[in-house]
């Protein structure tokens, strides 16, 4: 089943909401462009307390508008905007005065409106607008086929994420695999590059080797890119990231109507959908569950068009493709595995892992299978909580011997499979890599019962 990853707001400060809208999703996001340091810091040991794994999204290279008022224009009126920390009543967080012409325009709010530079004088850049606006506090700035050299990560990002420890750090605009290695300096958490501008997409294939994932931020992205070719960068990340075994997180307007409406619109549906029909892991909620006002209706949706689907869902491994990261090896068992789910009436598949890589190397087939990893790190559990029909289970010790006839009486015992089940388990036994299967093993659990007696 396709996972939810679900954005803190205003709307999920009622607490009842919060926890439900927290134990329904699957990983919760903090946007920390729309907070202070310590509203980042206190937003992160709140969701803390529900277990579940936490994204910290980075402010990065991305330009933001800065004011403490709003400001309704009609579309030809003029505004003045200033450079950073300047006495103007509207600044950018980032400096592109240096960089701007007169006659070049800029887009506010996921593009949605455009304005143009009539002139620049003694630090203030003066705009002609090209439709009605509300400029206001946080919205961002985009500039079609710009690139900036602004650090991947500013003061403000690095001083949360050295106050917090989360699982994953959404890159905000990673545009090289440069990025990925300076954000590694400041946090041990996996890091999710987020694609969102023609640097991003021209530099993919190094970003996906460097990165543990990949999120396609369809807003940023479809302003920088000509729209049309969104749906075909989207497809071709994904199948990228399956083929490196990596997640990827499909974001921005999934549900953009139930911000104001209790059911989706027919095409926001078959959005989700073809979203996991290419073979996406996660769908990303931001402003369905932070401002909007059916937050949880939001998140059960997107599992409810997820679960009809995924008995349909066929993603595109590669066989001939050398992914350098992957063991030869544990290609070819975990191949192996897609063929007897594919061919046999499968009920389960048990993975025991300790660094979560075989649950990586099966998860890219988006079976519709369940799929059980079990591991004796917390850490681990969290990051494979956004891997695509993956349960992580938690085990207090593996075992020496006897690897998977202990492994089918925990889950026996714990009800995570059932007598009358078909299980494939697969494993690392005899090594101390971490990141290697080879172990396959195929029962029927009536039968398999008659010889736990050990």
């Amino acid at each position: 089943m396709v996972k939810v990853v679900s954005t803190y707001g205003p709307m999920l400060e009622q607490k009842g909401l919060l926890e439900s809208v927290c134990t329904e999703s699957d990983v919760l996001r903090i946007n920390i462009s729309h907070t202070t340091i310590e509203q980042g810091i206190h937003q992160y040991n709140l969701l803390r307390k529900f277990g579940k794994p936490i994204m910290i999204d980075t402010c990065g290279p991305e330009v933001r508008i800065r004011t403490k008022e709003k400001f309704l224009l009609k579309k030809g009126q003029h505004i003045k905007i200033g450079r950073p920390n300047s006495s103007a009543k509207i600044c950018l967080d980032q400096d592109i005065y240096p960089h701007m012409k007169a006659g070049e325009m800029i887009y506010f709010d996921d593009g949605m409106v455009a304005v143009s530079l009539v002139s620049k004088s003694k630090g203030l850049m003066e705009f002609r607008t090209h439709e009605d606006v509300e400029i206001r506090d946080h919205m961002g700035v985009n500039m079609k086929g710009r690139s900036f050299n602004f650090p991947a990560l500013r003061k403000f990002d690095i001083s949360v994420l050295r106050s917090t420890a989360p699982t994953f750090v959404a890159l905000s605009f990673t545009r090289t695999a440069a990025d990925i290695k300076e954000a590694r300096r400041h946090t041990d958490a996996k890091i999710i590059a987020k694609i969102e501008n023609w640097d991003g997409v021209k530099n993919i294939g190094s970003i996906m080797d460097e990165a543990d994932g990949v999120m396609i931020a369809r807003g940023d992205l479809g302003v920088e890119v000509p729209a049309e070719e969104v749906p075909i960068i989207q497809k071709e990340i994904i199948e990228l990231a399956n083929n490196h075994a990596k997640p990827s997180i499909v974001a921005t307007q999934v549900l953009y109507s139930m911000v104001e409406h209790p059911v989706p619109t027919r095409a926001e549906v078959s959005d989700i959908a073809n979203a996991v029909l290419d073979g996406t892991d996660a769908i990303l909620l931001s402003n369905e569950t932070a401002v909007g006002k059916y937050p949880l209706q939001a998140v059960r949706e997107v599992k409810k068009v997820g679960k009809r689907i995924a008995s349909h869902v066929c993603t595109k491994i590669q066989g001939n493709l050398h992914i350098k990261s992957l063991d030869t090896a544990s290609e070819i068992l975990s191949n192996t595995i897609y063929s007897i789910a594919s061919k046999r009436e499968i009920d389960k598949i048990v993975v025991i892992t300790r660094s979560g890589y075989n649950a990586h190397m099966l998860s890219r087939f988006k079976l519709p299978k369940p799929l059980l990893a079990i591991t004796t790190e917390e850490k681990v559990a969290l990051e494979l909580n956004l891997l695509y029909n993956v349960t992580p289970v938690k085990w207090e010790a593996l075992p020496k011997k006897n690897v998977v006839p202990r492994a089918a009486l925990f889950c026996l015992e714990h009800g995570l499979i059932d007598e009358t089940d078909t299980v494939v388990f697969t494993a690392a036994v005899r090594t101390q890599k971490k990141d290697i299967m080879n172990l396959i093993e195929v029962h029927d659990m009536k039968d398999m019962l008659q010889y736990l007696e050990f």
